[in-house]
């Protein structure tokens, strides 16, 4: 029978009854193991008692980083967007110009007055301005457009207004005539010009060059 283990009991035995023992003897001695065990028991329980501490203060630092790139995030939107408003501010008059270039609906009246100005301008009698039917509201109804040949097609997804222009001068002042043709071609308003004539007429106050120009205004409806 082994008997090891009763030899090493009674070992240790006599040596925790010795340190006791002395420990009574010894008030110095006492004094520090209950300071030790008072340590160790500190500690044990001090490790239970702090570590949901210590993990929800984790769990702040890691949310306060969060927010902090949050806030990092929305100041630089912030500052894009004053950019952007500020770029928007100083390109308005070339924005104005676009919606003019490019217009979401048919604007006869526009065409109009572009083309008064251009009268004006060059001493060049209006005699007719007429267009083709505008959708002013609302859906536009497709209808079948018959093209005759030779009209060049107008971009993919622009829909388009027909106008015809007449003027006259008279005929000595045929320059008139040719300014007003290079204004007109570089009118604000996309137009496609399908038919340019010129011819002389008479009447009781004498000749004139007369000017027909016929094509298409092009407009662009936004697709929702």
């Amino acid at each position: 029978m082994n008997t090891g283990w009763r030899k090493n009991y009674i070992r240790y035995k006599t040596y925790f009854l010795d340190v006791m023992g002395r420990s009574r003897e010894r008030s110095d001695i006492r004094v520090y193991l209950e300071i030790l065990l008072s340590l160790a028991t500190v500690s044990i329980f001090s490790v239970f008692a702090l570590r949901p501490t210590l993990l929800t203060i984790a769990e702040l630092i890691r949310e306060i980083q969060a927010k902090k790139t949050t806030l990092t995030t929305m100041d630089e939107k912030i500052v894009n967007l004053s950019r952007a408003h500020s770029l928007f501010n100083e390109q308005g008059s070339r924005i104005e110009l676009l919606k003019i270039s490019i217009p979401e609906r048919a604007s006869p009246e526009s065409f109009s007055r572009q083309i008064e100005g251009l009268s004006e301008k060059h001493k060049v009698a209006i005699a007719q301005i007429t267009t083709g039917e505008a959708n002013i509201l609302g859906a536009k109804v497709p209808k079948e457009v018959k093209k005759e040949g030779g009209e060049e097609p107008l971009p993919v997804n622009a829909n388009e207004l027909e106008f015809s222009l007449k003027t006259r001068v008279p005929l000595e002042e045929y320059n008139q005539v040719a300014a007003f043709i290079n204004d007109f071609e570089k009118l604000r308003l996309p137009a496609k010009i399908d038919l340019l004539k010129l011819s002389t007429i008479s009447d009781t106050s004498g000749r004139y060059l007369q000017l027909v120009i016929e094509g298409r205004l092009a407009y662009y409806t936004e697709s929702k």
